[in-house]
């Protein structure tokens, strides 16, 4: 469980709708072969202060991860991609889960949620966003809506899909968080 102190800063970002947060725009100007934009390019790069790891957004909520920045461009991984996992939480229940990934189910407009504690009491619609324990997300950022809940067969966890809040079917423009999560947020937290 995720504490009080937490439910209220992820409660700040969302009624706040991440307007606290410095933002640049950016383009997207270049993507990995196939439908999706699991690994795209952006027209920013370090001489507008990007940096690895700051979050990107678009639509209603989380694309994904800077992950490499030149000068003048930036390569991000987006919440779709196979290697993609993201520690979350229901906002409604704070129940943890980890968002991973998936291009297969992508094609169905989905992809998965695991680790969701089996005692969790989650129904279809709920809202994830990014966890406040999240290494490297920026707490409260919407990621998407649960459906599919089952039990796993172990009976120790739950999972289910998750519908994206971006359409990552054709992103153009995407907003870049220009701060990078510092680990004694965490520890701040987690104390």
């Amino acid at each position: 469980m995720i504490s009080t102190k937490s439910i209220q800063i992820i409660r700040k970002w969302l009624d706040n709708d991440y307007s606290d947060l410095n933002k640049i725009a950016a383009n997207v100007i270049g993507k990995d072969s196939g439908n999706w934009f699991n690994m795209f390019i952006i027209d920013k790069g370090s001489n507008d202060g990007l940096k690895v790891n700051m979050n990107v957004l678009a639509g209603d909520g989380l694309v994904g991860i800077v992950t490499e920045v030149n000068k003048s461009y930036a390569r991000v991984r987006s919440i779709i991609d196979d290697e993609s996992s993201v520690t979350g939480s229901f906002l409604k229940t704070s129940d943890m889960c980890f968002v991973n990934g998936n291009l297969k189910l992508i094609n169905k407009g989905m992809i998965d949620i695991s680790g969701i504690p089996a005692d969790a009491e989650i129904k279809n619609g709920y809202e994830v966003v990014t966890s406040p324990v999240s290494d490297k997300y920026l707490p409260g950022i919407l990621i998407g809506y649960a459906r599919d809940i089952e039990t796993d067969s172990s009976n120790i966890t739950q999972s289910a899909h998750l519908t994206p809040a971006a359409d990552f079917s054709g992103l153009d423009m995407v907003l870049v968080i220009t701060e990078v999560k510092d680990s004694g947020d965490l520890e701040d937290i987690l104390n």
